[in-house]
């Protein structure tokens, strides 16, 4: 680099020879402005130098990033950056090249594996697919078994993938190269030298002293030093007092040599997980690949790599991605330094020093967006209109968050067990709920002791445990931001955040559906359906403490009929209460079967152990002109029967009754002997040996559950009554226990029945039997 010498005034200094310093350089000396670009010729420290360089912004989707408002504006300056590279990189290619040259990559395939948690990865891998269709970029889902190359561990399988054809990679060295290399040809005064120190003169910016003592003058200087440029912003008093200060994401990445001289086309990733930015695989020249990274938040930069992360990513490479890496030679190990900024989003635009700007911050995507970002800023300090919205992301802020810290917490739990996932770790099954839940109340502990009312990015909630010079910071920045700006709104929680707590309380309690069934808790706190939810609006504080309370009582598996007060069968609304047996869509089919036996016209049916009433009132819907008895032991349940049928009358045209009776007495309904056309009955059928979920044990009835030793007891009792009321040819439709098919047809047939048939459920078992009664 030619620092020998340089002249000493300039335009524009930049500080920083990364991707986003030596792109603004360019850019600026292409307009003919005079550019010195200050850095050390081997760039320590540089995250551009370690990083994988791939040249996508739909990979790195996360749900995060789109449920957030500030995660959004983001990502839209990543949709504007995509479009750029094919001509940024014909700009800075040499005579002989169009700059496709230093591409490495023809796409990228996503690849959603068994290693990580549902609640991250699948949800990742999802929210990749849906941005991909939104923004209406090509994409194709293929089967993982056709991906070439890939070769995972049979425990690291990949259940699905998809593939991206217009995400590509370059190879980061020889685009630093290119770029250093143009700029030279373009003038630019390149200083092989650190900055120490921004001069300012009155408030303002006048140039940078760099560590040997020399000055260079500028009325504007950028900071593109990545965190480097924290001690910078440190040098003029009082200047960083609420600009979130940077630290580093420390990452490690490695250059393999493979054993069978082999490398991918595309570049092969995960989502990304566990505070990472996924495991990448990315081809870089013949027989070679570089495999990255990790991420670990640190107060300052590291240069070494540290043992447990190496192995980790190494492991990780050959386990999810291809077996032979494991025998592959490990030529280079890479370590950078993502500058990630205590709010964790970018520091884009002019400091209150006036003639001083930053660009910096951007986390995981610097290099990414430095094109982009070159022409917008050269816009800016030549005094032209701006294309971009950069306002959210000016230096001087208070901390951007978006999201409660609720959720902030959330996430922080489940990067941290997706951590424990990704390194193997044996737990035994159970515990993994009871490690969830101690975890967050920890985090929420320590997020309030930072400051009750800023919260730190996730990933810095947990690393800031173990740093407490971070936590010192994050302190200084949020008491000079409540002095500067006031306290923060604290975003009012929204109906999705509300059910993302509920359907993590309810998966703690291994519900069987908790997303649906905080969804529809939620629809039922606001008066509405599951449909016409608005999970961005806020939850109006009058329903908080409803919903919450359901939510627990749903925790304690009390039904979820029971909660909302309805169920729906044969798509009749019907209304459900504490002590009355749950209908259940089993029962469906069984209708159907057993009218479709019976001739046309209006019959004469009794329903046994009616309940709610739901199976009497499906026939009486199904049949018009069916007059319906339905018998129950339970007033409880004859109470709900009644209350249905005079709901409903509007769509039950049948004549329908309940009255209250035993099914095993042996003069119910003793009048209708001999001529009743059909009979149903779904008794209480569960061996008292069986052991039920609470929803059934513990909160319903359990006089309609419980039927003896072997779950005859009332199926002997219901089908006896049937013989007796039915007339020869009448149709007997029971209801029974998957695995008693046999003893239920033999208790039939003994009773005198004929053409006794075994049906199964919507899910295939044996669940019901119809037959005739016998003309003899």
């Amino acid at each position: 680099m030619n620092s020998s010498g340089p002249p000493s005034f300039f335009d524009t200094i930049v500080v920083g020879n990364g991707a986003l310093g030596s792109s603004l350089a360019v850019e600026l000396a292409e307009r003919g402005a005079r550019v010195a670009l200050v850095g050390r010729a081997h760039r320590p420290y540089a995250a551009s130098t370690a990083a994988g360089a791939m040249l996508g912004c739909f990979g790195e989707v996360t749900t995060s990033l789109l449920g957030n408002e500030y995660g959004r504006t983001k990502f839209s300056l990543d949709l504007a950056a995509k479009d750029i590279w094919p001509e940024w990189l014909e700009r800075i290619s040499t005579d002989d090249s169009d700059g496709r040259d230093i591409l490495t990559a023809k796409g990228t395939t996503v690849l959603l594996n068994t290693v990580g948690t549902g609640a991250i990865d699948s949800d990742n891998f999802e929210a990749i697919r849906s941005a991909l269709e939104a923004n209406g970029e090509p994409h194709e889902n293929v089967d993982p078994d056709d991906v070439e190359w890939l070769d995972p561990d049979p425990n690291s399988r990949p259940l699905r993938a998809l593939h991206i054809p217009g995400e590509h990679a370059v190879d980061s060295g020889r685009l630093l190269h290119r770029l250093t290399a143009v700029a030279q040809r373009l003038e630019v005064s390149l200083v092989d030298a650190q900055a120490t120190k921004v001069l300012n003169d009155g408030g303002q910016a006048q140039g940078v002293e760099l560590e040997d003592g020399r000055v260079l003058h500028a009325p504007k200087v950028v900071l593109a030093s990545g965190v480097g440029s924290q001690e910078l912003v440190d040098s003029v008093d009082g200047l960083g007092e609420c600009i979130p200060r940077l630290v580093s994401g420390y990452g490690v990445s490695a250059l393999v040599t493979t054993d069978d001289g082999t490398q991918p086309e595309s570049v092969i990733r995960t989502p990304n997980r566990a505070f990472a930015c996924g495991l990448h695989v990315v081809p870089r020249s013949m027989a070679r690949v570089y495999v990255g990274a990790t991420n670990i938040i640190n107060p300052r930069p590291m240069a070494d790599p540290v043992m447990r992360d190496l192995l980790f990513l190494l492991e990780c490479s050959h386990r999810q991605i291809r077996r032979n890496l494991w025998s592959s030679s490990v030529v280079d190990v890479k370590v950078g330094n993502r500058p990630v900024s205590l709010d964790g989003f970018p520091l884009l635009g002019e400091t209150p020093l006036t003639g001083l700007w930053m660009m910096t911050g951007t986390y995981r995507d610097g290099l990414f967006l430095s094109p982009l970002l070159a022409r917008d800023f050269a816009d800016r300090l030549n005094g032209t209109a701006a294309g971009l919205d950069l306002e959210a992301f000016a230096p001087e802020r208070a901390p951007l968050t978006g999201v409660s810290r609720e959720e902030t917490v959330r996430t922080t739990v489940e990067h941290m067990l997706a951590t424990g996932y990704e390194h193997h770790w044996h737990v035994p099954t159970d515990w993994q709920e009871y490690l969830a839940a101690d975890l967050k109340p920890i985090y929420t502990d320590w997020a309030d002791r930072i400051d009750p009312d800023f919260t730190p990015p996730p990933e810095l909630v947990a690393s800031s445990r173990l740093h407490p010079q971070m936590v010192e910071w994050m302190r200084t920045y949020y008491a000079n931001c409540r002095a500067r700006f006031g306290p923060p709104e604290k975003p009012a929680p929204t109906v999705g955040d509300r059910v993302a707590g509920a359907e993590e309380s309810l998966a703690e309690a291994r519900t069987w559906t908790p997303r649906q069934d905080a969804l529809t808790l939620a629809a039922h706190t606001l008066g509405g359906t599951v449909e016409e939810l608005d999970l961005d609006a806020p939850m109006p504080p009058e329903h908080e403490e409803r919903f919450a309370s359901l939510v627990a009582k749903r925790a304690e598996r009390v039904p979820l009929e029971y909660l909302i007060g309805r169920t729906e069968l044969f798509g009749l609304p019907l209304a459900i209460q504490e002590g009355v047996f749950v209908p259940r869509v089993h029962s469906e089919a069984m209708v159907h079967d057993a009218l479709a036996r019976v001739e046309e016209g209006a019959p004469r049916v009794v329903d046994l152990c009616t309940g709610s009433g739901a199976i009497a009132l499906a026939v009486a819907k199904l049949r018009a002109g069916a007059t319906v008895t339905g018998v129950d032991i339970s007033d409880k349940a004859l109470e709900c029967a009644l209350r249905n049928r005079d709901d409903l009358r509007d769509r039950v045209p049948g004549e329908v009754d309940f009255v209250r009776g035993d099914a095993a007495d042996p003069l119910l309904l003793a009048e209708l002997d001999g001529t009743v056309d059909l009979v149903t009955a779904n008794p209480p059928y569960v061996p008292h040996s069986l052991r039920m979920p609470p929803e059934w044990a513990v909160h319903q009835p359990s006089e309609a559950l419980y039927a003896g030793w072997d779950g005859l007891d009332l199926i002997r009792s219901a089908v006896r009554s049937a013989a007796r009321l039915l007339r020869k040819g009448g149709v007997l439709a029971v209801e029974h226990y998957d695995v008693v098919v046999d003893e239920v047809v033999e208790i039939v047939q003994q009773a005198g029945f004929g053409s006794v048939t075994s049906h199964p459920d919507h899910e295939g078992f044996p669940r019901y039997v119809t037959a005739r009664r016998s003309d003899a």
